[in-house]
């Protein structure tokens, strides 16, 4: 899904933040709201997330109107000291909650060097590296991991424990793009049909998927209170998702000058390396993205035809005309 599609047409990101902006007042968000869930989901097609990106706000918005997640929530900061924060996103979806959260972290960072914010009572937060970003922005390293409510079935294979949990790291760089590492922590879905023979071939594979995904369960799931969703503490039915994020400030360890030169030069390093193969290059992660939202500032989204008709499905339904 994060491919560009062979066959698309290109929209210009301020006619989809309009349009999606639109969608969102039309089922009751407030004009801030609704300008930050287009910010943030475009900002997220700009990269080639496309699962990520406006295709979700179809859901979201049926949600929303269905009064399954709160069209009006009013976040609270309920836990609060120098360096660590808990969010209640009340109800809503958990991009409200996040931003407010990777925001107030780098506020605290910025004040003693660490900080960790966790929210909870929120739906889906979209991708994890919006809000690793917000840290690696400011110049400081970012950390974020999310995850949601699981019921699991004793017939259920071990790799579905550690589910399809969103992890990102974010390294600020000089002149380089940022080493950004933005990812979901499962590689190969036990339901897969060869899933078998795959594991037979590479079994540290689903062992550190498994790894990976249950310390997101731990930190942006448990710790960040969805047990209590699970046992009925949300009024709202949508509401299943929980995160946690931490910041560093490199300027207590390292002069941040030296290090964003030597990031530079570890990056140019890499990208002079064989590539893998059947590529034609050597990126590290993040580079694609950072190029793809520089070009397709100017020349649009690729919005693939799938894309498109499930946009223009949700746009007929709230009465709000497609930019395309």
């Amino acid at each position: 899904m994060n491919v560009v599609p062979d066959k698309f047409i290109r929209v210009k990101p301020e006619s989809m933040r309009a349009f999606i902006s639109s969608m969102f007042l039309k089922v009751g968000m407030s004009d801030q709201h609704a300008g930050l869930m287009a910010d943030l989901l475009v900002a997220t097609d700009l990269r080639g997330v496309f699962s990520h990106g406006t295709r979700q706000s179809a859901g979201y918005l049926r949600n929303l109107k269905e009064r399954n997640l709160n069209p009006k929530p009013v976040t609270e900061v309920v836990q609060d000291s120098p360096a660590t924060a808990v969010i209640d996103g009340d109800g809503s979806l958990g991009h409200i909650a996040s931003w407010e959260a990777a925001n107030l972290l780098v506020r605290k960072t910025r004040e003693i060097g660490l900080g960790a914010v966790t929210t909870r009572n929120h739906h889906h937060f979209g991708s994890a590296g919006k809000y690793s970003r917000v840290a690696s922005d400011a110049g400081f390293v970012g950390f974020v991991v999310s995850s949601h409510v699981r019921r699991f079935q004793p017939e259920s294979s071990l790799g579905s424990a550690g589910g399809a949990s969103p992890m990102s790291f974010a390294i600020p760089s000089g002149c380089e793009p940022p080493l950004i590492l933005d990812m979901g922590t499962s590689f190969v879905l036990p339901r897969s049909m060869d899933f078998e023979e795959i594991f037979r071939q590479m079994p540290s594979v689903f062992f550190k998927s498994l790894g990976l995904g249950t310390v997101c369960h731990a930190l942006g799931g448990l710790m960040a209170g969805i047990q209590s969703l699970d046992d009925g503490d949300s009024n709202w039915p949508a509401v299943n998702q929980g995160s946690f994020m931490m910041a560093i400030d490199l300027s207590r360890f390292a002069s941040p000058e030296t290090f964003k030169r030597q990031m530079d030069q570890f990056i140019r390093d890499v990208q002079a390396l064989k590539p893998f193969p059947g590529e034609d290059r050597t990126l590290l992660p993040g580079h694609l993205e950072w190029e793809r939202t520089k070009d397709w500032a100017i020349e649009g989204i690729p919005v693939g035809e799938a894309h498109r008709e499930t946009l223009t499905e949700i746009g007929d339904e709230l009465g709000v005309d497609t930019p395309f």
